[in-house]
């Protein structure tokens, strides 16, 4: 069933890609389970928060019968994806510990049907509390840069880049961009790949040496693409930003997408684990459906490229070495 899911969850996002929507520049609010109140993270807010529903609010077929209605016959359920994890165990049933001296945990990937409250009935949607913000999203984007944990940024050169040997984000100044959302997406973008350093997430993408248009450097570019529309999203600007989608990119993310359909869910667990991190939210393996399997690689501790977002107006040429992204 595993690769079943995979091909059926990728499918969705190939024919939105084919529409000319790309999912994960499509803003979303607030999508989480009726019941437990929780937000969908991951790749179950892009699954859940890209579909044309009007309602934030989700439920499983048993949760729309123990809240007193049902779910309308011919409605076809959206699937949400999780993650169990298991000790591993040797061919004596000892437990097996990695060098953290902690057990190692398998994941497993899972699936389960979601519906939305508007393909329900009788039942009443919650009493929405609307809270307060005095902070303008810009406010709110400055407000992340400001308190996140990740390297040195300078405001220098034609292009905006990331360069794990030197572990700093050069970018141009703010000025140069099309808008202040332009400028804190492509910074987010950046700051993104950063979170791959070695001192901080280890991510294979950003420690060990890719090549352009490898399937490393694919899964990386998509990471930071993720985690930049993640943490727009949560400063609300998302919406505000001008994405250049053309043919080219749309088809290459198409091709991307149909080569291997499990890109889009360990990308996307990635990007929320990076977010997290910029964010200072605790990291915690409960959250299972924002997390993905673990790559089994041996990591170097540099790398020797340069990661690039494709924000900027055209500047010119960069004059860093190194692959860009």
């Amino acid at each position: 069933m595993s690769r079943d899911i995979y091909e059926i969850i990728t499918e969705r996002f190939i024919e939105q890609l084919k529409k000319g929507t790309v999912p994960w520049q499509k803003p979303w609010a607030g999508v989480q389970n009726i019941v437990s109140k929780k937000p969908y993270r991951g790749i179950n807010s892009l699954i859940l928060g890209g579909s044309d529903f009007k309602s934030p609010y989700w439920l499983t077929f048993k949760q729309a019968h123990d809240l007193g209605g049902n779910i309308k016959k011919g409605e076809k359920a959206t699937p949400v994806i999780y993650y169990k994890f298991f000790e591993k165990r040797d061919g004596n049933g000892a437990l097996v510990l990695g060098s953290n001296g902690r057990p190692t945990r398998i994941p497993f990937i899972r699936w389960s049907n979601a519906f939305n409250l508007d393909q329900s009935e009788g039942i009443e949607p919650p009493v929405q509390t609307v809270v307060q913000n005095p902070m303008q999203p810009i406010e709110k984007a400055a407000r992340i840069v400001q308190e996140a944990k990740i390297c040195p940024i300078y405001h220098t050169g034609f292009a905006a880049v990331y360069s794990p040997t030197e572990d700093v984000i050069r970018l141009p100044a703010q000025k140069t961009f099309r808008s202040p959302e332009a400028y804190y997406q492509t910074l987010f973008h950046e700051m993104t790949h950063s979170t791959g350093h070695a001192s901080r997430l280890d991510r294979e993408g950003v420690t060990l040496p890719i090549k352009f248009g490898s399937e490393r450097y694919s899964k990386e570019e998509l990471i930071a693409e993720l985690g930049a529309s993640f943490l727009s999203n949560e400063a609300g600007i998302l919406n505000q930003v001008q994405f250049d989608n053309s043919a080219a990119y749309l088809g290459s993310w198409i091709e991307k997408f149909q080569n291997d359909p499990k890109i889009i869910f360990t990308a996307s667990s990635q990007a929320q684990k990076s977010t997290d991190f910029i964010l200072g939210i605790e990291q915690k393996e409960s959250l299972a459906e924002s997390q993905s399997p673990a790559d089994s690689v041996t990591r170097k501790s540099e790398a020797v490229l340069a990661l690039k977002s494709p924000g900027t107006k055209d500047l010119g040429k960069s004059q860093s070495k190194g692959i860009h992204l």
